[in-house]
């Protein structure tokens, strides 16, 4: 069986970890598997084959692409036109979305192309039942399987080290909460001075903070590093995983620090108490409250004690959001 997994990122979803972690388990169960996105978007993949297309390619685009592939099944991550492509060439197609989830541009034909889904795929964990006039009767609501969420098996994680390296992790830019993140680094770093922060991220405001970091003389404790580079590594060297973002902005890396067994800090939004329950498996702080976000930072790097127990709690996120549920969901 041939199938395509379209994977489209969006601002508030980002559907390639979860694409490529799907590809692999259909992979090891017998399928071949193509990935496939927008240039840019979709790096390459060990083992599995990827093609792209332009940014502005339209569902005839894709259609044209896909007949010649001749897939059994088409996946289309919070992806319409790739939806639109499989039902013009009448391929079965599955439709996989977050729950509440809006595109940045709404698209007219969505619920009629939806309605010619084999199934739709809806990640949430919502009490009520599905609104099955927006997805279509065929819609089914699974647990957010935490993306590609990282099963470490390490013999000592690093937050029992005591290496005093913090990794904060979000996009550069006004939501992202880095700006507050570094105003309370300035005050904290005196008084810490064995401690490093590494803000793993890209944006447009990277300018401005490295001037800030300029500014304050904060360049012998703070590091940037781009999302080229792997991020696990860094989980590994970690001992705090901070998460600043004001919205609900790259939640999988939230997740798969607490599945690394890091004690995390995060701000207190919705999505965020999904995952963690303040003082049991992290620390959540008021969106924007750098005098709480600075006093719980602070807690954190004085107490080690504190950072054990809440890794060893945030560590059974593992548990909770196994993946292998959510591919079951296409193994029919």
């Amino acid at each position: 069986m041939k199938e395509i997994i379209f994977i489209e990122n969006h601002k508030n979803f980002n559907g390639a970890r979860l694409g490529v972690r799907l590809a692999r388990v259909l992979g090891e169960n017998g399928r071949t598997v193509i990935l496939a996105g927008r240039k840019g978007k979709l790096a390459a993949t060990d083992g599995v084959e990827t093609i792209t297309f332009a940014p502005s390619a339209k569902a005839s685009t894709l259609a044209a692409a896909f007949k010649k592939i001749q897939p059994n099944r088409v996946i289309a991550l919070a992806s319409v036109p790739a939806c639109e492509a499989a039902a013009q060439l009448k391929v079965p197609f599955v439709y996989v979305e977050p729950e509440n989830f809006k595109e940045e541009k709404a698209i007219k034909n969505k619920k009629d192309i939806l309605k010619k889904a084999k199934k739709v795929v809806v990640i949430g964990e919502g009490e009520k039942p599905l609104d099955k006039k927006h997805y279509g009767a065929n819609a089914v609501r699974v647990k957010n399987p935490a993306l590609a969420i990282a099963h470490n098996v390490w013999e000592k994680p690093a937050c029992f080290k005591k290496q005093n390296n913090i990794v904060a992790v979000g996009p550069l830019s006004k939501e992202g909460g880095m700006d507050e993140l570094l105003k309370i680094w300035a005050d904290l770093a005196g008084k810490h001075p064995t401690w490093h922060l590494t803000v793993y991220g890209d944006g447009s405001r990277k300018l401005v903070l490295r001037n800030f970091i300029t500014r304050h003389h904060l360049q012998d404790s703070v590091e940037f590093v781009s999302t080229d580079t792997a991020l696990a590594p860094l989980l590994r060297a970690a001992d705090i995983y901070v998460h600043p973002a004001k919205t609900a902005l790259q939640l999988e890396d939230l997740v798969d620090a607490m599945a690394s067994k890091l004690p995390v800090l995060a701000a207190n939004l919705p999505e965020v108490a999904d995952y963690i329950t303040h003082d049991v498996n992290g620390l959540l702080a008021p969106v924007a409250d750098e005098q709480s976000w600075g006093a719980a930072l602070d807690k954190l790097m004085v107490d080690w004690g504190k950072r054990v127990g809440l890794a060893v709690e945030a560590e059974k996120m593992k548990n909770r959001l196994a993946f292998e549920v959510f591919a079951c969901v296409f193994e029919d």
